[in-house]
């Protein structure tokens, strides 16, 4: 299989850049192809919601996301990599959602209901389907509370809702909970051997 993992943090050195090259290691060591993209080494743009990109196929934005996209269709598994910030994804893992819609997603290829086809299709466009994910982010909440204030499960929530609208299988989670303390309390070594492991069994 094709996997590429998607990166939406600026620390490359960083712990969720370290565990999403983990799962690409494993996954290279049972003989998968494996790429890493780092949002912020493409110059990438808000989106602007005009839907140009359904009609035409590609984004009117002359920046470097339809390059990146290139690369999206082609995988078969997708790695989301983002810490989690205010609750959330990091911005540019946002944007890179939002550049999706009209490329991800159709009018075109609406569904019906009752007989007519509804005014927007919410499908995706076969190209997307049948991939496969895995979400990874880091937060400096501690367990549970990461859960019950709404932290890190927002993140995944988001990522979630991503896969879900493309229709791509969740295969597994890798949350890193108060991440402030990853070196005392010796967490970072058993993740990244969990990441392998992941990889390793794909």
């Amino acid at each position: 299989m094709n996997l590429l993992a998607i990166v939406g943090t600026k620390r490359k050195n960083g712990l969720v850049s370290a565990l999403a090259s983990k799962v690409l290691e494993g996954a290279k060591a049972n003989g998968h192809t494996t790429s890493l993209i780092n949002l912020y080494d493409y110059k990438l743009d808000y989106c602007l919601g005009c839907w140009s990109c359904e009609r035409n196929g590609k984004c009117v934005l002359k920046d470097d996301f339809n390059l990146i996209f290139e690369k999206v269709k082609d995988a078969d598994v997708l790695v989301l990599a983002s810490p989690t910030y205010w609750s959330n994804v990091s911005g540019i893992m946002k944007t890179f959602f939002d550049r999706q819609c009209g490329l991800a997603m159709s009018h075109g290829e609406g569904k019906e209901l009752f007989g007519k086809k509804l005014p927007l299709g919410f499908g995706p466009r076969a190209r997307m389907e049948g991939k496969k994910a895995i979400f990874i982010t880091s937060c400096t909440t501690p367990w549970p509370f990461n859960l019950l204030m709404d932290e890190s499960k927002n993140t995944l929530r988001a990522m979630n809702h991503y896969t879900r609208k493309i229709k791509a299988k969740v295969i597994s989670k890798i949350v890193f909970t108060d991440s402030r303390f990853l070196n005392l309390k010796r967490k970072k070594n058993k993740y990244l051997g969990k990441a392998w492991e992941i990889g390793l069994k794909l």
